[in-house]
């Protein structure tokens, strides 16, 4: 198949899929914390000075400002650009997915994988459930696997062969979108390794001995440059908030690597069976099961892979020495396509079995029917079905009834639902930055919400409004909005009008954590809006800010 022909396929096969999630990607999941708080990142890039956020520190009373904002910033412009609804973020992570399949398949037909299994392994990588779970959430990781896999495809390609200058443009280049991929979101130190190893491996097309230690040294100045370039042109839009935004960071690593693991219980935790079981549960309560068996499989019988098994266990060491769940482990994709490339290389070595080449072949095609009919096929019914408890209008238009346009200070009790719709009627959104916490099982849990008290009833002193899921005021939280002067003002009701309950019943938890993570909350609940007798802010017409 000529080259022309192959990627013309593949551009049919990315266009289907990308009209399909269309489809549903305004339901399926429910708006989620995710999207909300990383459009809010981008917004504060823009307006480091802001005076409000969703990810609020009440003990600093201030947002907390991150310093990877490219992505953010890519949620925030296609906020803007797709209007009020809050779909935006979520197309520009489906246009990240296809940037990043794309790159997949570029890369691999670059390792001479046999074209059926590159084509075959990037499309599972297009439609890989857990994959699609976070564009579906308007999350950024599609965009750094994105830049990470061109990087790897950058420099496996045309640096493979002989250059008589020392100069190679194309590992600045890759070294640039290395840092940038950093920018987007911290997640791409999980790739690092991968793209170490494609870096380390460019002389091994020229002569052994001093020459080749020589040209490794040379690779890796001209990368690293490249990296500073980048890093340094890219760091000057937020320069003037550096200080804060190091600062900052410290919050940030503090609630995404566990800082109550010591030194050593990080560097044992790869030779604990536990993380390893956490990792598994991830990948198959997310429906994404498959790829990782077939890198085992490929791993074994493919022994010339044996680096890139190392780099991956150094990813996997790297995600077990901080947090393990689910938009982590995600990050081990990447390598998973390349050990289960194994499976077709070692095909096409001579002697192999015919049976072994058919059993390769059929791994692959119940890898993609798997992907097919999670993503496309399961997922669009279960959408379709529930697009008129869960439609979007329904959240816009309980805010305009219950509280309306206004520059009014609205505290969100973790209701992230209602961020797009206030922000579209000109409201100050505050909620608070927590650390969360683990359950036995890796799920993320909230144990304490609003404190510190003091600091609490200080911020609800400045609102007009609060709004809270229905059956989440508890007595104390109660006890904070009437000292801060907030009453109970009336009840949003948007489907469901039980009380809110814990997010997995006890009773039928391992269906309800497959359900939430095949399709999310099955509908909006009912809502408690509390306001003082006269708020606080002027009623002006709204902005979209």
């Amino acid at each position: 198949m000529s080259a022309k022909r192959l990627w013309g396929i593949w551009v049919v096969a990315m266009l289907i899929s990308f009209l399909v999630q269309l489809l549903t990607i305004d339901v399926l999941p429910h708006i989620q914390q995710d999207e909300a708080q990383i459009t809010d990142y981008g917004r504060l890039a823009l307006h480091p000075e802001s005076d409000w956020s969703v990810t609020w520190r009440v003990a600093d009373g201030k947002p907390l400002l991150l310093w990877s904002y490219i992505g953010p910033l890519i949620a925030e412009t296609s906020f803007h650009l797709f209007g009020p609804s809050g779909l935006g973020p979520r197309i520009a992570s489906l246009i990240g997915g296809l940037l990043a399949a794309s790159m997949a398949l570029g890369w691999m037909l670059a390792r001479k994988i046999p074209v059926y299994a590159a084509f075959g392994l990037s499309l599972a990588l297009l439609l890989d459930p857990l994959f699609l779970l976070s564009q579906r959430m308007a999350r950024v990781d599609s965009w750094v696997i994105a830049l990470c896999l061109a990087t790897c495809w950058v420099l496996h390609s045309e640096l493979k062969k002989e250059r008589n200058t020392l100069f190679r443009w194309q590992i600045m280049v890759a070294g640039g979108l290395t840092a940038m991929a950093a920018l987007v979101w911290p997640s791409a130190v999980f790739l690092y390794p991968l793209i170490m190893l494609e870096l380390v491996q460019l002389p091994e097309s020229e002569k052994s001995g001093p020459r080749k230690w020589r040209n490794i040294l040379i690779n890796g100045v001209l990368f690293a440059s490249g990296a500073l370039i980048a890093t340094g042109i890219l760091v000057l839009p937020v320069l003037q908030s550096i200080v804060i935004i190091y600062n900052d960071m410290t919050t940030m690593f503090s609630q995404n690597i566990d800082s109550t693991k010591t030194l050593q219980e990080r560097f044992f935790g790869v030779f604990q069976y536990q993380s390893w079981v956490k990792m598994l549960r991830a990948f198959a309560k997310t429906f994404s099961p498959i790829l990782p068996i077939l890198a085992l499989l490929g791993a074994i019988a493919y022994r010339k892979h044996g680096a890139v098994v190392v780099v991956c266990l150094t990813a996997i060491g790297i995600i077990f020495s901080t947090l393990i769940y689910e938009f982590r482990v995600l990050y081990l994709v990447p390598y998973f396509l390349v050990l289960s490339s194994g499976l077709f290389l070692r095909s096409s070595d001579k002697p192999s079995s015919l049976l072994f080449k058919r059993a390769s072949k059929g791994a692959l095609i119940l890898l993609i029917l798997w992907s097919v009919g999670t993503s496309l096929f399961l997922r669009t019914i279960l959408g379709t079905e529930g697009k008129t408890v869960r439609d979007r209008e329904k959240i816009y238009e309980a805010a305009n009834t219950g509280i309306g346009p206004g520059n009014y200070n609205v505290y969100l009790g973790f209701t992230y639902e209602f961020y797009f719709a206030g922000r579209t009627l000109g409201w100050n959104l505050y909620t608070p930055y927590i650390q969360y916490s683990f359950d036995n099982q890796g799920n993320w849990i909230r144990e304490v919400n609003h404190v510190p008290d003091s600091k609490v009833i200080d911020l609800l002193n400045l609102m007009d409004y609060a709004i809270f899921p229905r059956g989440s005021v508890d007595e104390k939280l109660a006890y904070q909005l009437a000292e801060a002067g907030l009453r109970y003002k009336s009840t949003l009701y948007l489907g469901n009008e039980q009380p809110v309950r814990q997010r997995f019943t006890t009773e039928n938890r391992d269906r309800d954590v497959l359900l939430w993570f095949l399709q999310g909350k099955e509908s909006y609940g009912s809502y408690l809006i509390y306001s003082r007798d006269k708020p606080l802010a002027n009623t002006t017409i709204p902005k979209l800010n």
